[in-house]
């Protein structure tokens, strides 16, 4: 896997990096704008490969992502 494939879930080393620039998000508009943004920040991610993978993970907007997937067992301090 070349580094620009990286797939951000729960596990990754650099799950909590995403999980705080998401957090900076204060609204959802029930898109994943908000984490499309965060994860185009981060250099070497595969940005749709990773709101898809967070999409089967219960992840379908922005709020879901951090509620769902951020804050569940899987997602905290992973």
């Amino acid at each position: 896997m070349r580094s620009s494939d990286e797939i951000i879930v729960p596990g990754h080393p650099r799950w909590l990096e995403f999980a705080s620039r998401l957090n900076r998000a204060r609204f959802c508009f029930g898109t994943t704008e908000q984490a499309r943004s965060a994860l185009a920040g981060m250099a070497d991610v595969n940005v749709e490969g990773s709101l898809h993978a967070l999409a089967r993970l219960g992840g379908t907007c922005d709020c879901q992502i951090e509620l769902d997937v951020v804050h569940s067992p899987a997602g905290v301090g992973a």
